[in-house]
């Protein structure tokens, strides 16, 4: 667990590395990983295109936020069953919109879930999440 935790956050500060030039001090830079479960005719090919455009493109929108898709290209991730989304904040307020501090959606939360109700209703679709894990980051 704890190698997996180091290999995370080394990916997060080669992806913080390759940002820097957008990034700006106060942002908040999130990495969520989720494994997923794919439906029985979706290939993850076609749930990484889902991903890296219906999906991020509507996230970005409706939470005021950057969402991009990373694709794992070397590593522990490499060939299994788990996605990693950047999510870009332009500060912890900004993400405070739409989460409580313990994580869960807010009013400001809910009202963005219900503007990507037909993004949802696709993704089920596709897949399912089996588990989804979170760190966010304050740039310094």
């Amino acid at each position: 667990k704890m190698k997996k935790l180091l290999i995370l956050t080394l990916i997060a500060f080669t992806t913080f590395n390759a940002f820097s030039q957008n990034l700006q001090k106060g942002n908040l830079v999130g990495l969520h990983t989720v494994t997923v479960k794919l439906n029985a005719k979706t290939t993850m090919d076609q749930l990484v295109d889902f991903m890296s455009t219906k999906w991020s493109a509507a996230e970005s929108k409706f939470y005021s936020c950057d969402a991009k898709l990373l694709k794992y290209v070397r590593g522990i991730a490499v060939g299994t069953d788990k996605l990693t989304f950047l999510i870009i904040y332009k500060d912890a307020a900004s993400r405070n919109k739409f989460y409580n501090p313990d994580g869960t959606t807010n009013e400001g939360g809910k009202a963005a879930e219900a503007k990507m109700k037909s993004i949802t209703d696709e993704f089920n679709k596709l897949a399912s999440i089996v588990k989804n894990e979170y760190t966010d980051w304050e740039v310094k």
